[in-house]
């Protein structure tokens, strides 16, 4: 009867056991701006727009970090913040190495696409898509 009483525990135990780790990220939201964005930069009067490709990685507290690719030298985010609540994303640029921002993006997250305004050594706009992961 004992033996059968701890077998009837150890089945609950390893059933619950799986149940609460599947909890522990149950309801978390996905990150909206960790991963891969793809998107133009067009600067204001350009007769067209400049492809670049961003990775970036967002500390769940605010901050942002990451690169960007496709302009003439590879730049890096010197200062970024995102508020989830509103999706409001700055993004402050400059050359790899190079303390000195060169470019600020401002602008907007909604639903994996990041569009608003640049500023500083070029103006205009920018539009963002996020490809990965989602």
């Amino acid at each position: 009867m004992i033996a059968r009483g701890v077998g009837v525990v150890l089945v609950a135990l390893a059933c619950a056991t799986p149940l609460t780790a599947q909890s522990r990220g149950a309801g978390k939201a996905p990150d909206a701006v960790t991963g891969t964005w793809k998107g133009e930069l067009t600067p204001t009067g350009a007769s067209r727009s400049r492809p670049v490709t961003l990775e970036l990685k967002h500390d769940g507290k605010g901050k942002v970090s990451g690169t960007m690719s496709g302009m003439p030298n590879p730049a890096d985010v010197k200062a970024g913040t995102f508020d989830p609540k509103t999706g409001a994303l700055k993004l402050q640029m400059g050359k790899e190495g190079d303390p000195a921002v060169l470019l600020v993006l401002e602008g907007k997250v909604t639903k994996n696409v990041a569009s608003g305004r640049m500023s500083g050594e070029d103006t205009g706009e920018f539009t963002l898509t996020k490809t990965g992961p989602k």
